[in-house]
């Protein structure tokens, strides 16, 4: 198989990072251009229209639901100050399903929001502006140019953020000014709705515009100094906001209109500052709903960087360009998003489905809030949260009962969650699809050196063993070879060579293969005296399990035998780290072999459970019995005080299955109050303990925990662990697994 190209990015191997060019300035344009944006210049007119002054109150009620999830996000951003948030917490808390769900809810959040932003945009454009004959139009050609912006650069999209906020926060508070003296507080209190339904609506529909806090949060990797910017930004934005919002809402409601629409805002500001003055505001509208989206697309794009990673979105989507220092296909994504939402959702319901995916990602994150303190109770948090779980808690409840008003509005709440199980289905397809050594960082191995000749029919029985200790060669291939025999397959041998990451694969030094050859060629000649074809080959990588899962792929490999010392040294790995990552990826059987001592395996312990894992290691039990000659003994352990009807069920059945693979088999019940100890002591009189991963775990933690490495590290006999591959349990591996 022909070996995929490198590009130059790769061989050089450097690694381009964000760069954190954005202050405390930068951070606050962020969250209040974002904030202050098409939510209050369109949203403000259809809150009065619903419940007249109580908008004052849908406000405020969603700023108060806001400002528990602020409080979860500074606490967070304290410990993760990186590009991410929302979701580069969930997947630091919960399982990694859960955390792609949150960060493929904040990516349609950021990309609906903005298409908010460009359809109020386009509305406000055909309103004041010129009637286009295609009334999206503008709104596309500025989605365009925020796209190319956001390309060119961090810094460069930063410097107009602040200018278009800061220009936009004098305007609002001009046309504040401007209507301040129209507002009777008596009239106030006479148009106030008692509606709570609808104030509760209300509030669900407006949610949008608070959540800035968010987008200040995903840019934590380009923030000097984030951990104190951050929470600084975040409260202050809120608190300014909240205040202009509260008077845009008194202004425009003694504005003396016929009619509450989107155009409220523009039509009081006419009313209020005269012809010119109401078309600056105006102005300042569409302005402000530029910066918003330009807000809302560098912080879906840095959801969507963190995403591809950490593994939830393809590698080539996370690429930063060395010049620009952007994610440019994350950036060109987001923006393909919000086209398509602006011109298939109406204006309201845009606001709608955003709110909901948003609203369901932030419950998620201020659930990981308080997980994560029971999870890591000692980790350092600069910023830490008072009275958790009370306030994380409240904050759920509160997104809860705004999801719940929204239920008033069937069609963009069916669209949300049609959206996100469709992101849900898309990412189990994509895991399925995906090769196995993707999964790995590092870039594709080179095969520097091959010897032999395999066959090129894929029925073949292959055998892949990969060679790691020298001094175990001959122990692993005589284990090999005896299933082999049996099976008529053909062995492929593995030598892995790694090299620095700064190195590609390609620059390897020839003395590599006159120093590993002769290993291989001994390894050969072993199988080859059993009359066993062999392939061997030596390939030079970064990753040596991504090698192995390579090789495995390539050559249609049906098993792969992996030498195991029984134990792991690392706190965090149950098998070793190479051993983990091919039992948890590699799509074929693996049998873990701890050999001790060089005579052939004739005697063998088989505990069994009846579970899948333990019915393969049977039939592998049978082949390398009848191969050296030997005998297997099924076994169970039984509690003293045990039931042994059931265990001599099992036991029988075992013994039939055996039979039928016309091995000579025996059955043995052990009695001990422990599993691991019963096997140990019946294992003195055998040569081999072989025993089934766990039938019930798509975690090789479990799978290989416990049971076995406590028989392999107390019993002087060869263990050998066997796995069976399963398709969907294996795809679920890939889903759910670390």
């Amino acid at each position: 198989m022909a070996e995929e190209p490198v590009s130059q990015n790769e061989q050089s191997n450097i690694k381009t990072e964000l760069s954190r060019d954005l202050g405390l300035t930068s951070a606050l344009a962020i969250g209040i251009g974002t904030m202050i944006a098409a939510g209050i210049f369109t949203l403000s007119g259809l809150a009065i229209r619903n419940v007249g002054s109580a908008a004052i109150l849908s406000f405020l009620l969603a700023a108060v639901v806001a400002t528990f999830t602020a409080l979860t996000y500074c606490e967070f951003v304290s410990i993760y100050p990186r590009t991410g948030e929302g979701y580069l917490y969930a997947r630091k808390t919960f399982s990694p399903p859960l955390a792609y769900f949150v960060g493929w809810a904040l990516f349609l959040g950021y990309a609906s929001s903005c298409a908010f932003y460009i359809a109020s945009l386009s509305s406000y454009f055909n309103e004041f502006i010129w009637h286009s004959p295609i009334e999206a139009l503008f709104g596309i050609l500025m989605l365009i140019g925020l796209t190319l912006l956001n390309i060119k650069g961090t810094k460069e999209s930063g410097k107009f953020q602040i200018w278009v906020t800061a220009a936009k926060v004098v305007l609002l508070i001009w046309f504040i000014f401007g209507g301040l003296s129209f507002v009777e507080i008596d009239e106030v209190m006479e148009r106030f709705s008692t509606d709570i339904v609808q104030i509760g609506s209300t509030a669900a529909l407006v949610f949008i515009t608070f959540f800035g806090f968010s987008a200040i949060a995903a840019s934590a990797g380009e923030v000097k100094n984030p951990v104190k910017t951050i929470p600084k930004a975040i409260f202050i934005s809120m608190g300014v906001v909240t205040l202009l919002y509260t008077l845009v809402v008194l202004v425009v409601l003694f504005a003396g209109l016929t009619e509450y629409t989107e155009a409220s805002m523009g039509e009081a500001a006419k009313k209020f500052l005269g012809y010119i003055g109401g078309y600056v505001i105006i102005a300042g509208a569409i302005f402000s709903m530029i910066s918003a989206s330009n807000a809302s697309i560098m912080a879906g794009s840095r959801v969507m960087l963190s995403m591809s990673q950490l593994g939830h979105m393809p590698k080539e989507v996370g690429i930063i360009n060395t010049r620009t220092r952007t994610p440019i296909i994350s950036v060109l994504l987001v923006g393909g998003a919000i086209l398509v939402f602006s011109i298939v959702l109406p204006l309201e319901d845009l606001s709608y489905f955003a709110n909901t995916v948003l609203l369901l990602a932030l419950i998620l994150v201020n659930s990981a809030l308080i997980m994560h303190r029971r999870k890591f109770p000692d980790m350092e948090r600069p910023f830490k949260v008072p009275l958790v779980p009370l306030l994380p808690a409240l904050g759920i409840l509160a997104n809860l009962y705004l999801i719940g008003q929204i239920f008033q509005h069937p069609l963009p709440l069916i669209l949300a969650v049609g959206s996100l199980l469709l992101g849900v289905l898309g990412f189990v397809a994509w895991k399925g699809a995906q090769a196995e050594e993707k999964a790995l960082p590092g870039i594709n191995s080179h095969i520097a050196h091959s010897q032999g000749k395999g066959t090129q029919d894929k029925k073949q029985f292959r055998i892949l063993v990969p060679i790691s200790n020298p001094y175990n060669i001959e122990n692993l291939m005589q284990f090999a070879s005896s299933i082999a025999i049996e099976r008529k397959a053909e062995i492929w041998l593995l030598r892995v060579v790694t090299v620095p990451e700064q190195l590609p694969p390609t620059s390897f030094d020839e003395s590599i293969i006159e120093k590993e050859g002769p290993l291989l060629k001994q390894a050969r000649k072993i199988a080859e005296d059993r009359g066993i074809r062999t392939h061997a080959l030596i390939r030079v990588g970064h990753n040596v399990a991504r090698a192995i899962l390579e090789t495995s792929n390539e050559r249609f490999c049906d098993l792969i035998v992996l030498g195991w010392k029984g134990y792991s040294s690392n706190k965090e790995k149950i098998l070793g780290t190479i051993t983990d990552d091919v039992v948890r990826l590699a799509r074929t059987d693996i049998i873990l072999a701890k050999i001790v001592g060089d005579s052939p395996i004739k005697r063998i312990l088989l505990p069994t459970a009846g579970g899948e894992h333990a019915r393969c290691a049977e039939q592998y039990a049978a082949t390398i019995s009848k191969a050296n000659d030997g005998f297997v003994t099924v076994c169970q352990v039984v509690a003293p005080s045990g039931d042994e009807s059931i265990s001599r069920q099992y036991l029988e059945k075992a013994v039939e299955r055996l039979q039928a693979e016309n091995a000579k088999v025996d059955s043995k019940l052990i009695n001990s109050s422990s599993i691991p100890e019963g096997i140990v002591q019946a294992a003195s009189d055998f040569d081999a303990v072989m025993v089934g991963a766990a039938g019930k775990s798509i975690y090789p933690q479990i799978m290989f925990g416990n049971i076995p490495e406590a028989i392999a590290k107390n019993t002087d006999r060869t263990v050998i662990v066997v796995k069976h591959y399963h398709p969907v349990k294996a795809l679920l591996g890939r889903v759910v697994g670390e």
